[in-house]
């Protein structure tokens, strides 16, 4: 039917796998309902139309009788024979007579009456009888003559009577049938529209970042649209503070840890030179041996609180909030570099610079963040005595930027985790805090971009892409 092609055309993009669509619901009640109404009203005036024409065909039964009863006075005598004429006149009343003797001889008939007679003469007179005659059945009206004894008794097929109903209903047929069709075009097209501010809702939350917790729009006067849409601005809203204030304690905690681990560490370091001084101690080497271990945990620990904080920074930004510069590329992979070259010394790591790229829109200090987290990882756990690459190029409408080694690489199914955060690679005997890829990834959203992760040099090692949209600084 055509409420159910409209429920179909109507569902909605994206429904759960055992879940149902409300709009198919709505059409289909209403319309379902309309149609089993207008079944029953149909019928209840079918059988009211019923009942009123076999009362107006009983009385053309009855009055049927009282002509032929009058006309046929003649006929008490005579001979049995079918009368034509009067035949005819009955049949244009769509009735059949007979006139029946007081021993049930049929002295007259009309052309199509039954040869005998349709009901017992000695039956009740002025009265309706439903009999089966020759396979057929019929309604049939008997009347006496009270001086000549003879009677007098009309027939109608009731196939005559329900050919009456039948092309009623056929007539009714297919306009209920069109008036269904268009109901269910208007009410999918008033359901469509009453429902569009669900639509629009669920438009504006698909297109909120993880990170937008504003609260929806609410452009709808519908008291149940506006419940909702308040109940969920009101969790909206206390998920923003939540996370806002998870942020400043991580913000506030990482800032009061630089603090006291920078004066541990210059402690240590004033300890180290005392008892660098002092060599002629038999505990002396041990002592140099231990505050150099402590001097490692405190720099770990330094640069966890450093990530810990650069994450806090970054987490609560937006890319359409990004202040972009044009970043001259050689001077930035240079700054890197020369960040790093003190730890790629101590493992005595080549590190070459190639830039293909003149200048980009970005971020200054992001980028250098990730890409110092992207090379102090290659040298962290490349091979000793190796190389590392970092170059950018042009790539179609974006700017590669990539940090390649070839060191002993990672497991294929550890890639899907590398930018989880605190995630480390096993076995690597490498101490780290597992986030420096986290801000890379992170730096690459707000820059609309992608951090992917595939071989490195000659085919080993790990290669890091950084891949960035080429877009006009703003």
């Amino acid at each position: 039917m055509a409420f159910l092609w409209f429920a179909r055309r109507s569902s909605l993009p994206s429904v759960p796998p055992h879940g149902y669509s409300l709009r198919r619901r709505l059409i289909a009640t209403t319309v379902g309902s309309s149609v089993i109404a207008g079944l029953v009203s149909t019928a209840i005036v079918l059988a009211i139309a019923w009942k009123e024409t076999n009362e107006t065909f009983d009385d053309t039964l009855e009055e049927g009788a009282k002509l032929v009863l009058a006309l046929g006075e003649d006929a008490a005598g005579g001979p049995a024979r079918a009368d034509a004429d009067r035949g005819r006149q009955g049949a244009t009343m769509g009735l059949d007579y007979q006139i029946v003797s007081r021993e049930g001889v049929v002295l007259r008939r009309g052309e199509d009456a039954p040869k005998q007679p349709f009901v017992d003469p000695g039956s009740k007179d002025d009265t309706f009888y439903d009999t089966r005659v020759d396979g057929e059945w019929w309604r049939v009206y008997v009347r006496r003559h009270k001086a000549l004894g003879f009677s007098v008794q009309i027939g109608q097929e009731w196939d005559d009577r329900s050919a009456l109903l039948r092309d009623g209903l056929a007539a009714l047929a297919w306009p209920l049938a069109a008036l269904w069709a268009v109901l269910g075009l208007v009410n999918w097209w008033l359901v469509r529209r009453q429902l569009a501010p669900l639509d629009r809702m669920a438009q504006g939350l698909a297109a909120k970042s993880p990170s937008d917790l504003s609260p929806v729009r609410d452009d709808s006067q519908a008291r149940e649209v506006q419940s909702v849409v308040t109940a969920l601005n009101r969790l909206l809203a206390r998920l923003s503070q939540a996370l806002e204030g998870e942020r400043r304690f991580t913000a506030d905690a990482a800032h009061e840890l630089r603090t006291p681990l920078a004066a541990l560490a210059s402690r240590i370091q004033v300890m180290q030179r005392s008892y660098a001084a002092d060599m002629d101690s038999a505990m002396a080497p041990a002592l140099a041996a231990d505050l150099q271990r402590l001097r490692e945990d405190v720099a770990r620990s330094t640069a966890l609180v450093e990530n810990l904080l650069q994450l806090a920074r970054l987490d609560p930004q937006s890319a359409d909030a990004v202040a972009t510069d044009r970043i001259d590329m050689q001077a930035l992979l240079d700054d890197v570099v020369r960040m790093c070259a003190a730890a790629a010394k101590g493992r005595r790591i080549m590190v070459s610079v190639t830039c293909d790229v003149v200048t980009m829109a970005g971020h200054y200090d992001w980028l250098f963040s990730a890409l110092r987290n992207l090379l102090d990882n290659a040298i962290r756990y490349g091979r000793e005595g190796g190389r590392v690459e970092v170059s950018a190029s042009h790539r179609g409408g974006t700017i590669e930027i990539a940090v390649r080694d070839d060191g002993p690489g990672v497991a294929s199914a550890d890639l899907d985790h590398l930018t989880q955060r605190f995630f480390r690679v096993l076995g690597t005997g490498t101490q780290g805090s597992g986030l420096g890829l986290s801000i890379a990834a992170r730096v690459a959203e707000l820059h609309g971009g992608t951090l992917t992760f595939g071989k490195g040099l000659d085919g080993v090692g790990l290669g890091v892409v950084l891949t960035i949209p080429v877009k006009t600084a703003g």
